[in-house]
């Protein structure tokens, strides 16, 4: 009988975001409230070891997740992410394992992580304007991510899909330009509203934007038709430019959510399992380690902690109230 993970709503849980790192090698201003916490330099909480992300891992399959993503902060900032990738694509029963990345090191990375089992790759991907790239996340250096995402083709990490986080006023008038990178090639370009997190609610309506108008915009482009998503379902709305090769994707947590489908469970670098990316919610998987059975335990006291999906609500602002998370976004892992 086919192993399933249910929250009291019915909701299947077959999926695990695990971050492996808080540190980043950038500092992109939506991410965080704090500019001095995004740091590639050692904090004063140990990380969790490649031991201990096999055990959360085998664990996690053996309730019946199938998927893992690996995420940060910046993941490929730690020295043993190929050893952590071969951990968990080698345990029996994982069908899926990807990562999510800036990309500036994949240049370096990117064939090792392939061989270590890595299948795909998230590339956060902002701007494709030099200037614009360096001052949304203050910093980086657009011609490394454009480099990294090349050669994760290259390793045969795809379908690549490229997250760019909408923010008006800034990277909104770029949106015809990535719609257009999808018409060649074989990208996913899923654009994602932005969403406040600790300390941030109250400037975000000077940088949310409705999803809507990626659609007004690629309809102007070509004819634009829905498309069946990624296998094993996510948050994504998939359309299709007529004639396209890739694709073009909305996440929209805000405006449109989906928690009446939400299939996953995170865990941050420091080793807490979220039930939720909406509550505060947490459980310490730390103290359990080395026993299989607590946990087992961990898990199961998470998923009941899964909020209910009835008391979303559907309008942004409303929902933006909902937030309860007390972490920045790269605190949670994504």
């Amino acid at each position: 009988m086919t192993k399933k993970l249910l929250d009291s709503f019915g909701r299947s849980i077959n999926y695990l975001r695990l971050s492996v790192t808080d540190k980043c090698n950038l500092n992109c201003f939506y991410c965080r409230s704090d500019p001095g916490r995004c740091t590639v330099e050692n904090t004063d909480e140990e990380e969790l070891t490649v031991d201990d992300y096999r055990q959360i891992g085998e664990v996690a399959v053996a309730l019946g997740i199938s998927r893992i993503r690996l995420t940060g902060g910046e993941p490929l900032l730690r020295a043993d992410i190929v050893e952590i990738v071969a951990a968990v694509a080698g345990i029996k029963g994982m069908d899926d394992v990807s990562l999510t990345t800036n990309g500036m090191l994949l240049e370096k990375m990117s064939e090792e992580l392939a061989a270590a089992g890595l299948k795909r790759v998230n590339i956060s991907l902002d701007s494709l304007d030099e200037i614009n790239f360096k001052q949304i996340t203050q910093g980086g250096r657009l011609k490394s991510t454009l480099t990294g995402i090349k050669c994760a083709f290259n390793a045969g990490l795809g379908p690549v899909k490229l997250n760019v986080v909408l923010l008006k006023g800034i990277n909104d008038h770029e949106i015809e330009k990535f719609i257009r990178l999808t018409i060649d090639r074989d990208l996913h370009v899923r654009f994602i509203e932005y969403m406040p997190t600790a300390g941030q609610q109250g400037n975000w309506s000077d940088y949310f934007l409705d999803l809507n108008r990626v659609l007004e915009i690629a309809r102007s482009v070509a004819p634009l038709q829905e498309v069946q998503g990624e296998h094993g379902g996510g948050p994504a709305r998939y359309y299709s430019l007529q004639g396209a090769v890739g694709k073009i994707g909305l996440i929209s947590p805000l405006s449109r959510h989906f928690c009446a489908s939400c299939n996953r469970l995170r865990v941050t670098a420091d080793g807490r399992l979220k039930p939720c990316l909406f509550s505060d919610a947490e459980v310490d998987l730390r103290s359990a380690l080395g026993d299989v059975e607590q946990l087992k335990i961990k898990f199961r006291e998470a998923v009941a902690l899964r909020t209910d999906p009835r008391f979303a609500a559907s309008n942004s602002h409303e929902r933006s109230v909902q937030l309860q998370e007390k972490r920045s976004m790269f605190q949670i892992g994504g």
